[in-house]
């Protein structure tokens, strides 16, 4: 009995190490940088065709470029808002799992980043389209209008423009309220502007 008791309390007392913090300063790959400007490049070809693609199905005769040229640019601003979007929130989904150590900094952006996707694709689309109904009618039927871009442009560039002022200061805010808000925002206008 008494070895039993010796053997367990001699043992190797080695003072617990902290564990070491994540180094975000480091560089990266430049075949990472290649690999995402590659998806992105690859993304926006295949934005362009779909909408030379689906004018060309309609077989109506093209008399100008500019509202497809306005609708590729709000596209453009659409994927800088959700790129926006991306680095806002990320950093709250993930910070308790970086800090806690729980998975490293690369794999849980990582994690993070699938999970949203799986989440577009698996979604209803009924927050969505809750979302759309905020919006003016009259300017959604005119979407196509100059009126129409005006309202989509003033929208997202408000929702980017407020969540990297609430980034660059550290202040907490959602991107999709700030989205609601900016849509808020139009429909005021709009009704200020009637």
């Amino acid at each position: 009995m008494t070895d039993f008791a010796l053997n367990t309390s001699v043992r190797d007392e080695r003072p617990i190490q902290p564990a070491s913090r994540p180094n975000l300063d480091k560089g990266f790959n430049p075949l990472t940088m290649i690999l995402f400007f590659g998806i992105l490049a690859a993304g926006l070809l295949f934005v362009a065709y779909s909408i030379y693609s689906d004018v060309d199905a309609t077989g109506t005769r093209v008399t100008t470029f500019l509202p497809y040229i306005l609708l590729f640019v709000a596209l453009l601003i659409a994927l800088g808002f959700e790129f926006v979007n991306g680095f806002h929130d990320t950093a709250n989904a993930v910070a308790t799992v970086i800090y806690t150590h729980s998975l490293p900094a690369e794999v849980a952006v990582m994690w993070s980043g699938f999970f949203n996707f799986l989440g577009v694709l698996l979604s209803s689309g009924a927050v969505a389209f809750g979302i759309i109904s905020l919006l003016p009618v009259e300017l959604i039927l005119q979407v196509g209008s100059s009126a129409g871009f005006a309202m989509v442009f003033a929208l997202l560039i408000a929702a980017i423009l407020w969540n990297l002022g609430t980034w660059y200061f550290g202040l907490p805010a959602s991107s999709s309220h700030t989205l609601i808000g900016s849509i808020i925002g139009v429909g005021i206008a709009n009704a200020l502007m009637r």
